[in-house]
């Protein structure tokens, strides 16, 4: 194929987060990546209180936790919402 009829395709393996430091509700991060493993890890331990919202999402908790990128996107009710960092 020649690069004007070249098909695009989802499968092209392109770094998904930035290498550099990540700064997070005043927390700083190696990367994007090392942030998302500490929010996923507390969203994990804050799972059995949030099970009680109603309107809790019926799923895996592990389910839940891939879908989300916390604290900016949770599957759930999210407990970093009224966090006053997220605000601005």
């Amino acid at each position: 194929m020649t690069d004007e009829t070249k098909q695009l395709s989802f499968n092209i393996d392109q770094p998904q987060t930035d290498n550099g430091p990540v700064v997070c509700l005043g927390m700083t991060f190696k990367n994007d990546d090392e942030r998302r493993e500490y929010f996923r890890n507390e969203l994990r331990k804050k799972l059995p209180g949030l099970k009680k919202i109603e309107g809790f999402p019926i799923g895996d908790d592990e389910d839940i936790i891939a879908l989300s990128d916390p604290p900016y996107y949770t599957a759930c009710p999210n407990p970093w919402i009224n966090d006053p960092e997220l605000r601005e």
